[in-house]
């Protein structure tokens, strides 16, 4: 990687060349074997947070990533959050009157899960039918190591001699935290807000539509989580002897989350059944069977009552099952259980408050629970919320002009059902700013799965038009004369 650019001693007073399309994707091709490299060293960093036995790889992804933008031009530092995580934050100053952009993206992971079910080592990066395999490729680290190659190509701009590159703010942050709720990032936001000064966020964490089609993310559904519990006798006890009287507490917690669905599967709560439609872009019912990988001769939810997969999985509440304790079935015992627990996600669409959705559902699982053959407890989680973009600023038109010329095509906007709670909290922080979402995390990417991938072609692409909008919003300010010295 470049080190801090270097400021010419005779000044070019040569107006540049617009950067093009084409010479952008040279700067980053050119880029991509050392890009590889990195998203493989930092592909290797257990960095799951919240495992203390893993704090050594957290603390080595961190150094890793404090080490890498220091030397590609933007002096970082680790600040230690509240969560106990580390997020990496710095920033280069900008020349007066010329905007700062920040660039954000996480280090932590997603656990690898059961790893017999990935194809290959979850911590090693292979290559496999042109996609690279690996915890983090797409989610997020990819976005790390893309965010690396485009400052690497802004630098060698520079020495160029496009000085402007040289005057945008660039500030840099990256997490620690996010798979598990991002709070200390949160809490860091609340303390330090100048840490995360910018005019334009750009928040690589999202990804396009489908694979090769531009898209800019304008709408994230919030969440809302709750553990669900079901006592029903001290201990397990022998189902011989016992069953058919004792109260079995995981049918007891399956008696209730049945509820919470209809025949058809959506959602059956009061408050909460789906009504809105989604009016943007979206997969139709086969793509988004194709893309979640459904088996054979099962259809999506919600089709035959004329319902499109971004209705359901943007514009309505949902409720998943994140995790069930009770026994497996590899220990399987001749007992009754005692005890059972459930971990419910509930996604909340824009225009609704986590809160509000969560208490309708802590009703329903009260008034259903008051029947149940057990003592049921209710212990709340996070809450994020939903969000909305505005698209009508020129940041947003630059970016959207850019991922159209780095793919060829007209950019789209879509809708995720994910949540990233950093969004809102920016920019109520800073209202004047502007927000982007995108990203290299298209559906094929099985993030948070196992055999996560991410396609070269897509980080390429995504770092061109990122390079695009730096260059272009350079150059705008200059042209304008908003930059020039008094």
């Amino acid at each position: 990687m470049n080190n801090t650019p270097q400021t010419n001693n005779q000044t070019n007073t040569q107006p540049h060349q617009p950067l093009s399309p084409e010479r952008a994707r040279e700067l980053i091709t050119q880029r991509m074997p050392e890009l590889k490299k990195n998203l493989s060293e930092l592909v290797a960093f257990h960095s799951i947070h919240s495992v203390p036995e893993l704090q050594e790889h957290n603390d080595g992804a961190a150094t890793w990533t404090i080490e890498h933008f220091t030397a590609a031009g933007v002096p970082v530092h680790g600040h230690t959050t509240t969560d106990g995580s580390t997020s990496v934050i710095g920033v280069r100053d900008a020349a007066p009157g010329y905007p700062t952009v920040m660039l954000y993206s996480h280090f932590d992971v997603q656990p690898a899960g059961v790893e017999s079910e990935w194809t290959s080592d979850p911590w090693t990066l292979s290559e496999r039918d042109g996609r690279w395999y690996g915890r983090g490729t797409a989610d997020c680290k990819g976005h790390v190591a893309m965010h690396l190659a485009v400052l690497d190509a802004m630098n060698a701009l520079i020495e160029e001699g496009h000085e402007e590159l040289a005057k945008i703010g660039i500030r840099v942050v990256v997490e620690g935290s996010e798979e598990r709720g991002g709070y200390g990032l949160e809490d860091l936001l609340e303390s330090n807000p100048e840490l995360f000064q910018a005019d334009t966020f750009l928040i690589a964490d999202s990804g396009n539509d489908e694979l090769g089609v531009p898209s800019v993310c304008t709408a994230l559904r919030g969440s809302a989580t709750l553990t669900l519990t079901v006592d029903t006798i001290n201990q397990p006890m022998h189902s011989g002897q016992f069953g058919g009287a004792a109260p079995d507490a995981l049918l007891e917690l399956i008696r209730i989350i049945s509820t919470f669905h209809d025949a058809d599967g959506l959602v059956a709560i009061d408050g909460l059944t789906p009504t809105e439609r989604w009016e943007g872009t979206g997969p139709d019912a086969a793509t988004f069977c194709r893309n979640a990988g459904t088996v054979d001769g099962v259809s999506m939810l919600g089709a035959s009552r004329g319902f499109a997969p971004n209705d359901l999985t943007v514009m309505n509440p949902s409720i998943t099952v994140t995790g069930l304790d009770s026994l497996s079935v590899e220990d399987a015992v001749n007992a009754v259980p005692g005890r059972a627990a459930a971990h419910v996600s509930l996604r909340v669409p824009p225009g609704r408050e986590p809160e509000e959705c969560l208490e309708l559902l802590i009703a329903h699982i009260n008034k259903v629970g008051a029947q149940a053959h057990g003592r049921v407890s209710i212990e709340r989680g996070s809450l994020a919320e939903p969000f909305r973009a505005d698209t009508s600023g020129p940041a947003l038109a630059e970016l959207t002009g850019a991922l159209s010329d780095s793919y060829g095509k007209p950019a789209v906007e879509v809708a995720s059902g994910g949540s990233i709670p950093l969004t809102n909290k920016l920019l109520a922080h800073y209202p004047d700013a502007e927000l982007a979402l995108f990203g290299i995390e298209e559906p094929t990417c099985r993030i948070h799965s196992a055999d996560e991938s991410v396609h070269p072609d897509e980080i390429r692409d995504i770092a061109v038009a990122e390079l695009l909008f730096m260059a272009r919003t350079a150059a705008r300010v200059r042209e304008s004369g908003a930059g020039a010295e008094a």
